[in-house]
């Protein structure tokens, strides 16, 4: 038996399936929160620091912007993002594309700033999620749809492959959406469902299925999604993670959300959604920690050069100049390298051999790796040192 209007605003998918879960599906669900957990802890835990933290951000910010799109068919790339971005913040005209992309910021932004001002606690409203809406159809001429208010006078089709929505009238769509702001402020008991990574995959699945506007419910949907997880404390660099996974696998996303409505089970979205979000983060722990590890080795190269009297391992000025570059860009061609305007700069006033004299220095006490990549030569900070070093204190 498939989905039907009244059995959709009942809201109650999963806690059905949860009579009868399988033992499999709730181990299978706590073995990957805990690594979400343990994983998620680091990240909060990692210190944050200024002109890098809000970098990370900042690209994370740009790449759900440029998911989230890329579900509806609209593919803009970082620098396209980031171009439409600049222009919307100096007031200039925007194309189609360029709107949507600074739309899609305008939520997220919203998103933390509400979090940020409602720290104590807040209900869902109808309103919330209009707001979102709005945010994302402004300035947008799509068929049928007005920013924020609910569609009328037609039955939306949707999905692959295509299905008509179950609210057929303005009236069944306010019913269910009164219904679904209900169960978004009720807190649930289940084994599965009183989890906060599972309520917000469920509220993102019912919205879709309801499809309440005339456009912009998917976007809004996953923003939904992503207010749930930050409201409860996902950390800040990820918590829209999941439209990325989503993205990523967009035809797996669809047909997943298609079987809700043939199944009645939501728990394979559930737990797929899940490992998505954990290779998600695992990602932005792998960025943190090379944040990390770039200021432990820039710490490092400071050390030497503070305690050259004392240290059998001795450097200069140049050297720290020439570590600064390459901690902060990784590996770069040779070539380029050397060719660079700092470097150039660098030993401006010193011989050839002065300059291969450091760099063989660099190489021999092990702060730097050259390779050949394709029959081309590499240079790179190298970061393992850190993990053999010792410290006279």
């Amino acid at each position: 038996m498939s989905l039907t209007y009244d059995r959709l605003i009942k809201f109650d998918l999963l806690e059905e399936i949860e009579k009868t879960a399988v033992p499999e599906v709730i181990m299978k669900f706590f073995s990957i929160r805990s690594e979400i957990d343990s994983i998620d802890q680091f990240i909060k835990d990692s210190p944050s620091y200024p002109g890098s933290t809000d970098k990370i951000m900042r690209g994370e910010l740009i790449s759900v912007i440029g998911a989230t799109l890329s579900i509806e068919g609209t593919v803009l790339d970082k620098e396209e993002i980031e171009e439409s971005l600049r222009k919307a913040e100096l007031g200039e005209a925007l194309h189609r594309k360029e709107q949507e992309a600074a739309n899609s910021k305008k939520v997220y932004s919203f998103i933390s700033d509400f979090v940020t001002r409602h720290k104590t606690g807040f209900e869902y409203s109808e309103s919330l999620i209009r707001q979102m809406h709005t945010y994302f159809t402004s300035n947008m001429n799509y068929l049928s749809n007005s920013p924020g208010q609910y569609r009328s006078n037609f039955i939306a089709t949707f999905g692959a492959p295509r299905k008509k929505s179950l609210c057929k009238t303005q009236s069944e769509i306010e019913n269910a959406m009164k219904n679904f702001v209900i169960w978004l402020n009720k807190k649930n008991n289940g084994i599965l469902s009183h989890h906060i990574f599972v309520k917000a995959i469920m509220a993102h699945y019912y919205l879709s299925e309801i499809h309440p506007f005339g456009d912009g419910n998917g976007r809004t949907a996953r923003a939904l999604e992503a207010l749930i997880l930050n409201a409860h404390g996902i950390n800040d660099y990820c918590f829209w993670s999941l439209a990325n996974f989503w993205s990523y696998n967009k035809d797996q996303y669809i047909t997943h959300l298609h079987n809700i409505r043939v199944t009645l089970d939501p728990t394979d979205f559930i737990l797929w959604g899940l490992e998505g979000y954990k290779e998600e983060i695992k990602k932005i722990k792998e960025t943190v920690l090379k944040k990390v590890k770039q200021l432990m080795l820039s710490d490092y190269v400071q050390y030497l050069l503070r305690n050259k009297k004392n240290e059998a391992i001795k450097i200069n000025h140049r050297i720290v100049d020439v570590m600064r570059i390459l901690i902060l860009n990784g590996r770069l061609p040779m070539g380029k390298f050397m060719e660079s305007p700092e470097l150039r700069a660098f030993y401006s006033n010193s011989s050839p051999s002065t300059r291969f004299r450091d760099f063989r220095k660099m190489l021999d006490i092990r702060l730097i790796n050259i390779r050949k990549i394709n029959d081309e030569d590499f240079i790179e900070p190298n970061f393992k040192i850190l993990d053999y070093v010792t410290y006279n204190v």
